[in-house]
């Protein structure tokens, strides 16, 4: 952590009131160091080193795009930009005069649901999140496969699925962009050591030549310091990030309705829903009994059900149905 520190000072990344602590579930994150009032910078980090997948595909990987339009031509592939992050961070990783080694040499193991074993996966009880899984690991092992066929030469070592694995995790885990600051994926310094809270107390902004972290609202001392990565569900912070956290807002629960067609709802939306849910009754009660240690039990009595009646899938176990079983009375 200390030659990290050293290079976010060296590189011109200026702070504000804050620090990087250990958290007490294990993770680091950002915390005030003292109280810190609303609309001020606290972290200012220079563009040069942040690291864009425009810039690599227009001045770097220009004619990896030419031999290799299948990983790299966005027109081909929609993960282009994701895959020039991937290559960048395969090639500077063991680059001692790369400018992002000392970032690179902090994160040391990226972890999302690629990391899981199959034995691990197995106890998920969402059919869809598993399916959501399958697909993920054959892209990867197919992205895995190109990269290796394409860039043996360049990897004269090898390219094992370690360091492939390492490189694709670590740009799931902390990619930026594609809004309207940050016009395309990019990984941030420092920027990236803040965690993901629908509460978050932040925004960013291009100021000059500088990528700065604002505050949205006033910011108690040694209370976390928050990003907001998007409006996603459990499930797709699980599969991306390898977290998920309580009361999620956008959590979301898929529903067989009474056409047949399995919809998704936002958990706290489901009681405003104006499509009837068939054998509500039974849904009902199964609702009633939802919760992450009846789970199996519940999941027992759904198998004892014909599939024609019932067929409920949360999003994940830990998905916050106590919000709509208190309000299914007045649905």
């Amino acid at each position: 952590m200390f030659q990290l520190l050293q290079w976010f000072e060296s590189e011109g990344i200026h702070t504000e009131s804050i620090k990087i602590a250990e958290l007490t579930h294990g993770c680091n994150g950002v915390v005030a160091t003292q109280p810190i009032p609303s609309d001020q910078i606290v972290i200012k980090i220079p563009l040069h080193l942040c690291i864009f997948s425009e810039d690599l595909l227009k001045n770097h990987y220009q004619r990896y795009k030419k031999f290799y339009p299948h990983i790299f031509n966005i027109n081909l592939n929609e993960d282009a930009e994701f895959n020039s992050l991937v290559l960048y961070i395969l090639q500077q990783r063991d680059n001692e005069m790369s400018l992002h080694k000392p970032y690179f040499d902090y994160v040391k193991d990226p972890q999302n649901i690629l990391s899981w074993t199959q034995e691990q996966v197995n106890t998920i009880m969402d059919e869809n999140l598993k399916k959501t899984i399958q697909r993920m690991r054959v892209g990867l092992q197919l992205n895995f496969v190109r990269f290796v066929t394409f860039f043996k030469e360049q990897f004269k070592k090898g390219l094992n699925y370690d360091q492939f694995l390492y490189a694709y995790q670590f740009v799931m885990t902390r990619c930026f962009g594609g809004d309207d600051h940050l016009q395309s994926p990019c990984l941030v310094p420092f920027g990236d050591m803040l965690n993901h809270h629908d509460k978050c107390q932040t925004k960013q902004k291009i100021i000059g030549t500088d990528l700065v972290f604002i505050t949205t609202k006033q910011i108690q001392e040694n209370e976390e310091i928050y990003n907001f990565f998007g409006e996603h569900g459990n499930s797709f912070l699980l599969c991306w990030y390898g977290f998920t956290y309580d009361n999620n807002i956008y959590d979301k629960l898929y529903l067989l309705y009474e056409d047949d067609q399995i919809k998704e709802v936002s958990c706290y939306e489901f009681p405003m829903c104006n499509f009837k849910l068939k054998y509500y009754k039974v849904c009902q009660k199964l609702l009633n009994l939802l919760g992450e240690q009846r789970f199996k039990e519940v999941m027992m009595e759904v198998q004892a059900i014909t599939e024609k009646q019932l067929k409920f899938q949360p999003d994940l176990l830990r998905c916050q149905l106590q919000v709509i079983q208190n309000q299914l009375i007045n649905f």
